[in-house]
């Protein structure tokens, strides 16, 4: 997890890196799936987000799959990039 600070905006992002060799396996998605969980569960935050490249579909696949949404499209010094995000609901 990854804590940033967007637009003025506290978020902490749900982050991960996998082989190239092991995509395409439903890793990414178990992986994403368990940081979600711990956020929500262990850290008792009520927000987690993901900073995907517009171009990265098996990414914005992966945040889709955990209940999150597109948020929003913004700009730093290395370009564009999408933000997702969830909520946590009330008794997770």
């Amino acid at each position: 997890m990854l804590p940033w600070t967007i637009e003025g905006q506290y978020d902490v992002e749900v982050a991960y890196t996998i082989a190239e060799e092991y995509w395409g396996q439903g890793l990414g998605s178990e992986t994403a799936q368990a940081i979600l969980n711990y956020g929500f569960e262990k850290l008792n935050l009520s927000r987690l987000i993901c900073i995907i490249d517009p171009d990265n579909t098996a990414s914005q696949n992966v945040a889709k799959k955990i209940g999150m949404t597109y948020e929003k499209e913004a700009h730093d010094e290395l370009g564009t990039f999408s933000i997702f995000s969830i909520v946590r609901k009330n008794g997770i």
